[in-house]
């Protein structure tokens, strides 16, 4: 059970509430009905408890990934490719349930290449895009430092870089997210499992 439990809108303090109702809509615009992200009665799952008792930084976290979205240059799969590793790396459950999720019903990659990433390893098979966001995203979570010159060159010579700035915004956020998320202990849904 999470450190932080779901709360229903109607049991929130005012504040709380008018955060929930904005996360509410940023959740379900950004994710619909790809992963289980509330419970039927509207309580938040995963990391939005979190954002609700603390509804500024939130908010602004997700609007935050809505700007790295904007930024050109990196494909839906690389950027799934990008998150998975980060979560592998940190063990965040309901991250990788999540974007288990996302990856498998709006990317081309495989289940059997995101179920291999899910678990730290890099598939056969990947694009030259997804193969260095791989990478990069495994160097980001794994080695203290600078990120190696010969993966800043590489990235940017195939993303671009746009792309490439566009990754490492990925890689942090979702570190970031994954650390909410272990800290509070987030399970995946038990329909989910």
């Amino acid at each position: 059970m999470s450190r932080l439990s779901p709360i229903t809108r109607v049991n929130l303090p005012p504040d709380q509430q008018k955060g929930h109702d904005e996360l509410t809509e940023i959740a379900n615009n950004t994710f619909g009905n790809k992963f289980t992200w509330k419970r039927e009665d509207g309580a938040m799952l995963g990391p939005f408890p979190a954002f609700v008792a603390a509804p500024e930084a939130g908010i602004g976290m997700l609007q935050c990934l809505g700007k790295i979205s904007k930024i050109p240059g990196l494909s839906p799969e690389a950027k799934e490719t990008a998150i998975l590793t980060t979560g592998a790396h940190y063990k965040a459950a309901y991250e990788l349930y999540a974007h288990t999720n996302v990856a498998v019903k709006t990317t081309k990659l495989s289940k059997e290449q995101v179920k291999e990433i899910a678990v730290g390893k890099k598939p056969a098979g990947l694009d030259e895009a997804c193969d260095v966001a791989y990478d990069v995203a495994n160097y980001l979570s794994r080695t203290p430092g600078p990120l190696e010159q010969r993966l800043w060159d590489r990235a940017t010579k195939v993303l671009g870089k746009e792309g490439t700035i566009a990754l490492v915004h990925y890689v942090g956020m979702y570190a970031y997210t994954c650390m909410v998320l272990n800290a509070m202990d987030a399970p995946v849904p038990k329909d989910d499992e």
